[in-house]
């Protein structure tokens, strides 16, 4: 039988672990159009949820627009993608297809058949308009449309801190002048938290307090190990609930990797699930995630590879401490706080429970 731990986008029902009261939470918010900040760590489940969120709406009278903000380059990038996400959701309702190509005159959509049935892309159709004010045009058309669209609108902009690598500072204000009038809500996902959070809780900054903070935390133990049991007994494999148990510890419970364990274990193992499994899923993870941590370290200074195999090694909130710094090799205080700045923008470390920690627990595992 297929593998049944999915290690990509989670839609279906029955491979998502609880988060019923998140999925909850974030329909609230869309019906009382309120704009919420999804803050958690990396590949902690943030765009499996809202987009299982929009499949369990797709049947309601609600227009939900996803727009990923990763790798962005450029305001006309920004813009071209927000276009193609708008016609994207719409074009299975000829009546609001057409509403949008005549709200939108900056883009117009191009519909060409595919594999899987058809692919939109968009044109740019004016061309003496580009950079901050193509992407203003484009949000200020994307109002107009709410405001003549009967239906509730959900906007999600994922990985939205990647707007501050542009380096504009006219951006996040371009942005804020817009959403602030669009009556719907926006969800805003980040897994650079750090940045993510500064942007919407520094009084300085454009989107200070305009959104509620929603952190999404770790899967709960009990309701994580009974999925992870019956995950496998869908498949026809017993695993005790002990052992499921133990899974979840070992990924401390983080999405991803719970699913990513589950999947090596369930790969190397027979018709009973036994502690050798787990101990062979473990070195599997590990081994899978190598090349990506190694590649991760390379962008690193070599005090900051330092420091992050210290805390690795041993949490602490006493790095700056000479005991620490002596123990660990680390070579000057003013090197150690650069280094922990840079780690915390990158969300490779975090204070928890008052002590430095790696965030990743895998990558803690392989440091």
């Amino acid at each position: 039988m297929p593998n049944p731990f999915k290690i990509k986008v989670v839609k279906n029902e029955k491979e998502f672990c609880d988060r019923q009261d998140e999925q909850q939470k974030l329909i609230s918010y869309i019906n009382n159009k309120t704009n919420a900040v999804l803050y958690a760590p990396r590949r902690f489940g943030k765009t499996s949820l809202v987009k299982r969120v929009h499949n369990k709406l797709s049947k309601e009278d609600i227009i939900l627009i996803y727009v990923d903000f990763f790798g962005i380059t450029s305001h006309e990038d920004i813009a071209k993608r927000t276009a193609k996400s708008i016609y994207s959701a719409i074009h299975q309702t000829e009546s609001i297809f057409q509403k949008a190509i005549n709200i939108f005159r900056s883009f117009r959509p191009v519909v060409r058949p595919s594999e899987s049935g058809i692919s939109i892309s968009v044109e740019q159709t004016i061309p003496n308009i580009s950079g901050i004010d193509l992407l203003s045009k484009t949000m200020e058309d994307l109002g107009k449309f709410i405001e003549r669209s009967p239906e509730i609108v959900n906007v999600v902009f994922d990985e939205f801190q990647e707007i501050t690598r542009l380096k504009n500072t006219q951006t996040e204000g371009i942005l804020r002048s817009h959403i602030q009038e669009h009556d719907c809500s926006y969800f805003f996902l980040g897994s650079r938290r750090s940045i993510l959070l500064q942007m919407f809780n520094d009084q300085k900054r454009p989107f200070y307090q305009s959104a509620f903070m929603y952190e999404l935390k770790a899967l709960p133990a009990e309701e994580l190990a009974q999925f992870i049991q019956k995950q496998f007994s869908r498949s026809n494999k017993l695993c005790s609930i002990k052992l499921a148990h133990q899974i979840a510890d070992m990924s401390h419970q983080h999405p991803y990797y719970s699913q990513k364990l589950a999947y090596c274990v369930y790969e190397s193992s027979g018709k009973t699930i036994t502690e050798n499994d787990l101990k062979n899923g473990l070195s599997e993870l590990i081994a899978s995630e190598t090349v990506l941590f190694e590649i991760l370290l390379q962008g690193l200074a070599p005090q900051q590879i330092a420091l992050l195999k210290a805390i690795a090694t041993q949490p602490s909130s006493s790095v700056l401490s000479s005991d620490y710094m002596k123990q660990h090799n680390l070579k000057s205080i003013g090197g150690i706080q650069g280094a922990i700045k840079k780690l915390s923008d990158l969300d490779l470390i975090e204070k928890r429970n008052n002590a430095w920690t790696v965030v990743d627990p895998i990558l803690e595992a392989w440091l």
